[in-house]
C-alpha cells in the first residue's frame, strides 16, 4: 500500500476511491479469516497497518465516509451454535505499537478526567475473549464475543476447562458476568503440535487460532483434548459495586478464578515503566503474550468516559514488537516419530533470542522448506513472539552465498535405511519400517506415558537402555522383563529395577481406554479412546468394528474411523493385542448396565435450578445413558431448562421428545 497523498488535492478522487474500496475489501477478507475461520493470513501488525491507512484516507477525504462499511469488533458467530445477547456490548480494544501514541492516549484520558490518573497495567493474553454469565451463583452461559452484541453459546466446551469454578455461592442471587480470555498454554501448544506432526498432519499456526477453533468444535470431548485454559480479567460493569480494578481481581481470585498479574502505574511515565517490565518477562508467562493492556483503575470513572463504536475510551492495548534474530542455516536433520513421520529440523548457528540461545527450530515438513526456498548456508530470520519454539520466517535473500545448497529429501530413512513414502493427503514423509529404532523408542514412550499406561519409571533414558540391550522392541516385551536382566543395565540397582517391575505390573489393571490410547492409533487421543471404550467395552469387539459402525460413536468421524479400522486390520497389531491379553492386561471394561437410562441418548439446553450441565451429564452417564452436544434422530430426549436456545425448535423439526427437569428427576430419582 502506498503512502498516499499529503493533502486532498494530490490524487484524483477516483484513484483515492479505488484504493479505499480495495482496502475495505481486503480488511473485510482478513476479518472473515480471523473471526469466522480462526485462520488469519497476516500478522496483527500488518492488519493494524491496514486499519491505520483506512483511517488516514477517511481523514483526508471525508466524502469517503459514504462508501465506508461501519467498523465492528468483528464477528465470530457460526450458524451451528445457539446465539444469545450480551447484557452489555462486548467490545475490543484499540491498539498502539508506539510509546508516543500510548502517551497521547493517557494525556487524552487525563484531560477528559480533569487530572492525573492511576492506570492498571497487565500482560495481554493472546487468546479468545469470552463472557461467563452466572445466575444465582451457577454458570448459565458462556458466550463468545460474536458480533459484540450477540455471541455463540459455547457453554459445553467451556465446561471442559480445568480450574474454572462453575459455582460461586459467594456471588449471591441474581446475574453476574465474568469476562476473561481463553487460551492454550505454550507448553500444551507445543505438545499438541508435536502430536500433529507425529500423525503427518499440518501443525497448528499458533495458540490463539487453535483456542478459537477449539471453542467452536461441536463435540466437547474434542475441546477437552485441546487443554483450554481461562483467565478472568473483569466483572461486567454495571452489575457490581467495585471501585477499582484491583478490587475486581482480588474478588475473582477469592471466588476461585485464575487471574492475571497486574501493576499500577501513575501517569504516562509510570505506565511505560510497567510495560517495559512486562516486556522483559514476556517469555516467562505460561501463555502467549503480544503486549500489555492499560486500563483506567477507577471503575466509576470508566462509566463516565464511556466507549466508542468498537472500543472503550478508558483502555488501550500496547503491542510488543516481535522478537527477531538472524542466523545461518547450517543443516537440516530429519527426526523420526513413533508413526514413522519424518520432521525436518533446522540446525542453526547458535543465536540469542528472547534471552535463550537458539540452536535448532522445526521446519514442519517438506512443503514448508520448498515454500520458503530454504537452502543450506542461507541466513534465516527467526521470530519468537511468545511461542515456545521459534519460527523460521524465511530467508534474507541479500545474504545468500553463491554455494547455498538446496535440500533434497533422502530416499531412505536416515535412522534405519528403510524406504520413505509420502502418503496421499498428508504433508509428511514416513519411514515404512516398523522396526526403525526411533519409532520403537517413541512408541514405547507413548505407551508408558502418563496419559496412556502411566508407567512412571519408563522414561526416555530407561527406554533407550532397554532397546540398546535388546530387551524390548514392542509393548509386549515390557511385560516380559525380569529382575536378572534389568540388573545388567548401567546404573540399575535392585531398588530401581523393582520400581520398574512394580510399575509394569500395575499397568495390567489400567482402564481399557488407557490401553487403547497407548496403542498409538493415529488420530486417537485420550478423549477419543475414552469414547471408544465406553461404546465398545471390549478390545476384541472394537477390533472387529468396521469404519461405518465406528462412526456411530459420537465424536468419531470418517478419518478417525478409517484409522482405527486400518490399525486393527494389520496382522502385526492383531497379534500384538492378542498377546497383551494373554499377558493379563485388562482388555475388557465393565459397562454401566441395568441403570434406568441404559441405552438412552440425551441432549441438554438451557440452565437448571440445582445442577450444572456437566453434573447432569455425569449423572446420566453414571446410570448408563449418554449425552450428545448436537441433535440428531438418535437422541431420545431433549432436556430443556430455563432460557433454552434454538435446540428446542430443531428438536420439534426432528420429532425428538422434549422434557424438563422433573422428567429427568423421575428417571434418576433426583430432587431437582
Amino acid at each position: 500500500m502506498g503512502d498516499g497523498p499529503a493533502s486532498g488535492g494530490s490524487f484524483s478522487q477516483s484513484v483515492v476511491e479505488k484504493e479505499f474500496l480495495a482496502l475495505e475489501a481486503e480488511i473485510g477478507e482478513h476479518d472473515r479469516r480471523y473471526y469466522g475461520e480462526a485462520a488469519p493470513t497476516i500478522s496483527d501488525g500488518a492488519y493494524d497497518a491496514l486499519l491505520r491507512r483506512r483511517q488516514e484516507l477517511l481523514s483526508l477525504y471525508p466524502d469517503l465516509q459514504k462508501r465506508a462499511a461501519p467498523r465492528t469488533v468483528g464477528d465470530d458467530r457460526l450458524e451451528k451454535f445457539e446465539k444469545r445477547p450480551h447484557r452489555r456490548p462486548m467490545l475490543s480494544l484499540n491498539n498502539t505499537y508506539s510509546e508516543e501514541e500510548l502517551r497521547q492516549f493517557i494525556e487524552r484520558v487525563e484531560r477528559l478526567a480533569g487530572g492525573p490518573l492511576s492506570f492498571a497495567v497487565e500482560p495481554k493474553i493472546d487468546g479468545v475473549a469470552v463472557s461467563l454469565v452466572f445466575r444465582d451463583g451457577h454458570l448459565a452461559h458462556a458466550l463468545t464475543r460474536g458480533s459484540g452484541l450477540e455471541g455463540d453459546d459455547v457453554t459445553a466446551n467451556v465446561r471442559t476447562i480445568k480450574g474454572l469454578p462453575f459455582k460461586i455461592p459467594e456471588a449471591g442471587q441474581g446475574i453476574l458476568e465474568v469476562r476473561g480470555e481463553i487460551y492454550i498454554g505454550r507448553e500444551d501448544f507445543a505438545l499438541l503440535n508435536g502430536q500433529r506432526e507425529e500423525e503427518g498432519l499440518e501443525p497448528f499456526a499458533n495458540g490463539r487460532n487453535l483456542a478459537a477453533g477449539s471453542l467452536k468444535v461441536l463435540d466437547p470431548k474434542k475441546a477437552a483434548e485441546r487443554r483450554l485454559r481461562f483467565i478472568a480479567y473483569e466483572i461486567g460493569e454495571g452489575d457490581s459495586p467495585f471501585l477499582s480494578h484491583g478490587q475486581v481481581l482480588e474478588t475473582l481470585r477469592l471466588w476461585g478464578f485464575p487471574t492475571n498479574e497486574f501493576r499500577m502505574g501513575l501517569g504516562a511515565d509510570g505506565v511505560w515503566e510497567r510495560i517495559r517490565e512486562f516486556g522483559g518477562r514476556r517469555q516467562s508467562y505460561p501463555f502467549d503474550t503480544d503486549g500489555a493492556v492499560v486500563k483506567v483503575d477507577d471503575r466509576p470513572l470508566r462509566e463516565r468516559l464511556g466507549s466508542q463504536a468498537t472500543a472503550p475510551r478508558w483502555a488501550i492495548a500496547y503491542k510488543f514488537s516481535p522478537e527477531r534474530a538472524e542466523t545461518v542455516l547450517k543443516g537440516i536433520r530429519l527426526q523420526v516419530g513413533r508413526s514413522g513421520v519424518l520432521t525436518p529440523v533446522a540446525e542453526l548457528e547458535p543465536v540469542s533470542l528472547a534471552g535463550t540461545t537458539i540452536r535448532s527450530a522445526t521446519l514442519h515438513n517438506a512443503d514448508e522448506i520448498a515454500r520458503r526456498d530454504l537452502r543450506i548456508g542461507d541466513t534465516v530470520l527467526l521470530e519468537r513472539a511468545g511461542e515456545v519454539i521459534p519460527a523460521v520466517l524465511g530467508i534474507v535473500p541479500a545474504k545468500r552465498p553463491p554455494w547455498a545448497e538446496t535440500y533434497r529429501y533422502p530416499d531412505r530413512c536416515p535412522a534405519c535405511g528403510g524406504n520413505l513414502c509420502r502418503i496421499a493427503g498428508e504433508v509428511a514423509y514416513r519411514c515404512l519400517n516398523p522396526d526403525c529404532p526411533p519409532q520403537i523408542a517413541r512408541r514405547l514412550l507413548h505407551f508408558a506415558s502418563r496419559s496412556a499406561m502411566d508407567i512412571g519409571s519408563l522414561g526416555p533414558q530407561r527406554v533407550g537402555q532397554l532397546i540398546e540391550a535388546g530387551l524390548v522392541r514392542n509393548f509386549t516385551d515390557i511385560f516380559h522383563l525380569q529382575m536378572d536382566s534389568l540388573l545388567t543395565l548401567p546404573r540399575t540397582g535392585e531398588k530401581s529395577a523393582r520400581h520398574l517391575l512394580d510399575g509394569v505390573e500395575g499397568a495390567k489393571n489400567r482402564p481399557l481406554w488407557r490401553l487403547i490410547h497407548g496403542l498409538g492409533i493415529p488420530h486417537v487421543g485420550a478423549e477419543t479412546a475414552k469414547a471408544l471404550a465406553l461404546r465398545w467395552p471390549s478390545l476384541e469387539k472394537l477390533a472387529n468394528c468396521g469404519s461405518e459402525e465406528l462412526q456411530h460413536c459420537e465424536g468419531i468421524g470418517a478419518i478417525v474411523a478409517a484409522s482405527v479400522q486400518k490399525f486393527f486390520q494389520d496382522d502385526r497389531n492383531g497379534r500384538l493385542v492378542a498377546e497383551l491379553k494373554m499377558l493379563g492386561l485388562r482388555t475388557e471394561e465393565m459397562a454401566v448396565a441395568g441403570g434406568p437410562l441404559a441405552g438412552k441418548v440425551f441432549a441438554i439446553t438451557g440452565t437448571f435450578s440445582a445442577y450444572g450441565r456437566e453434573e447432569l451429564k455425569q449423572k446420566i452417564e453414571a446410570l448408563g445413558g449418554s449425552v450428545r452436544s448436537a441433535l440428531s434422530r438418535q437422541v431420545d430426549l431433549l432436556l430443556v431448562g430455563a432460557e433454552p436456545g434454538s435446540k428446542v425448535i430443531e428438536a420439534e423439526k426432528l420429532n425428538i421428545p422434549i422434557g424438563g427437569e422433573r422428567d429427568l428427576a423421575e428417571l434418576l430419582g433426583l430432587s431437582l
